[in-house]
């Protein structure tokens, strides 16, 4: 981390820190940021650009409340305020209204592939009980079948018994 007055670059110390990068809060000489950018965790950080960039005292216009804060208060959506900040709102709506949009066809989609699924369970549901049903009757035909025989051989031995005495 830098201090208040730094004016050389961060990194290296000996080129001119006249690139701030906003999410890591530091200053970079040209040679020192390009590095920065190529690597993966902060290829999309954003810069400010000028020989005479003082972080600590830097304002910023918070795009998400209209409001001017410091660049310590980082939750918030930043641009230097010498830009003009209508291109970045105008921007910011589109960059929101294609979320939106995006946002809404996967609802669409998950809704659809919701009530499909629900409809297998319910296809599942029909087979189980039919298949349940088709194993209950086999069973209870066998169980008939079983007492049926059974009583008949009780039917018989009674008739031989009787039969001898």
């Amino acid at each position: 981390m830098a201090q208040a007055a730094a004016s050389t670059c961060e990194i290296c110390t000996a080129g001119p820190g006249e690139h701030y990068c906003q999410q890591c809060d530091q200053l970079f000489c040209g040679g020192c940021k390009s590095p920065h950018l190529r690597t993966k965790s902060c290829k999309n950080h954003t810069f400010l650009i000028g020989p005479n960039i003082n972080k600590e005292e830097q304002l910023f216009f918070a795009q998400n409340t209209k409001k001017t804060v410091r660049r310590e208060n980082t939750r918030h959506l930043m641009t230097d305020l010498t830009k003009s900040p209508e291109k970045p709102r105008s921007e910011l709506v589109k960059n929101v209204e294609s979320k939106v949009t995006t946002s809404k066809q996967n609802i669409n989609e998950i809704e659809i592939e919701t009530q499909t699924y629900r409809e297998e369970v319910k296809d599942v549901i029909k087979t189980i009980t039919e298949e349940g049903n088709y194993w209950k009757q086999l069973i209870d035909k066998k169980v008939e079948a079983l007492i049926k025989d059974s009583k008949e051989i009780i039917g018989q031995r009674e008739n031989q018994h009787d039969a001898k005495y």
